[in-house]
């Protein structure tokens, strides 16, 4: 069974009200489904050390998942 993932960035609002943010998505592709996989946020809240605590509402958002 091979395995690949995909890679692409999205501009989208913050759900958590933190502004507009970038995130990079991976979403591995399984039997012609693509299954979102990770996220990266470049929001300086959320990246620096000691920052804001994330509750990433945006992978439920993106991955349609509650």
């Amino acid at each position: 069974m091979k395995q690949t993932s995909k890679w692409n960035t999205r501009q989208m609002k913050c759900p958590e009200g933190r502004g507009k943010t970038e995130l990079l998505l991976e979403w591995k592709i399984e039997k012609g489904r693509k299954i979102l996989q990770s996220i990266s946020c470049d929001n300086p809240q959320l990246a620096d050390y000691g920052g804001a605590e994330c509750q990433w509402c945006c992978f439920e958002k993106i991955s349609g998942k509650k």
